[in-house]
C-alpha cells in the first residue's frame, strides 16, 4: 500500500520535472512579441529590436511579485547600471543588454501607481505594461505551469530564448542568466 505522503512526494517530484521540462522546451525558440508601456509612459516591444541581447523578467501572478522584486537590484547591478567614471570597474560594464520587467498581472494598470510609489524610480524605465496583451496566449507560447512564480527569458539580438530561469533569486540562477548572455 502507498503512503498518502510517499504518494505526495511522487506527485510534487512529477509536477516539478514536468515544469523543469516545459520551461527549457523554450530555449531555440522566438520570445512572442509583447507590446507596452514603461512606468514612464515610453512605448516598448519585447523583445526589443535594437541590436542587443534582452533579459525579460515575467510576473503572471500577484504572488509571483515579491519574488521578482527581489531579483530587480541583481539585475539592475550586473546587467544595468554603469558606475560613474572615476570608480572601480564594474559587472555592468561587461554586458550592453536590455532589460524588461514584466509585471504580466491582470488589471496591472488599476494598480499601477500604487506600483510606482513602491518602486525606484531607477527601474521605472526597465517596467513595462503590456495591459493589452491576451496574457492565456503568452503562458501558452511560453508553457507557462506555474503563474505563481517569476520567469526570466534571456533573449539574442533576435529575439530566440537563449536560457531560461525560473523561482526565486540564487547565485546559481543568476550565473545561468549571465550564461545566457554570453
Amino acid at each position: 500500500m502507498i503512503e498518502k505522503r510517499g504518494g505526495y512526494k511522487l506527485c510534487v517530484w512529477f509536477y516539478a520535472c514536468l515544469l523543469s521540462i516545459s520551461l527549457h522546451a523554450q530555449v531555440g525558440k522566438m520570445f512572442p512579441l509583447l507590446k507596452g508601456i514603461t512606468l514612464e509612459e515610453v512605448p516598448v516591444n519585447i523583445p526589443v529590436n535594437n541590436g542587443k541581447g534582452t533579459i525579460v523578467a515575467i510576473a503572471f501572478d500577484r504572488d509571483a511579485e515579491g519574488a521578482l522584486k527581489k531579483w530587480l537590484n541583481p539585475i539592475y547591478n550586473m546587467f544595468i547600471v554603469k558606475k560613474k567614471e572615476g570608480s572601480n570597474f564594474d559587472m555592468a560594464e561587461l554586458y550592453d543588454v536590455n532589460f524588461c520587467f514584466v509585471p504580466m498581472i491582470s488589471g496591472f494598470k488599476k494598480v499601477a501607481n500604487d506600483f510606482k510609489a513602491g518602486t525606484d524610480k531607477e527601474f521605472w524605465p526597465y517596467i513595462v505594461d503590456t495591459e493589452k496583451t491576451d496574457i492565456k496566449k503568452v503562458e501558452a507560447a511560453l508553457g507557462i505551469v506555474d503563474t505563481k512564480i517569476p520567469y526570466f527569458y534571456v533573449l539574442d539580438k533576435s529575439g530566440k530564448i537563449t536560457q531560461t530561469v525560473k523561482g526565486d533569486f540564487n547565485d546559481e540562477k543568476m550565473d545561468l542568466l549571465e550564461d545566457g548572455i554570453e
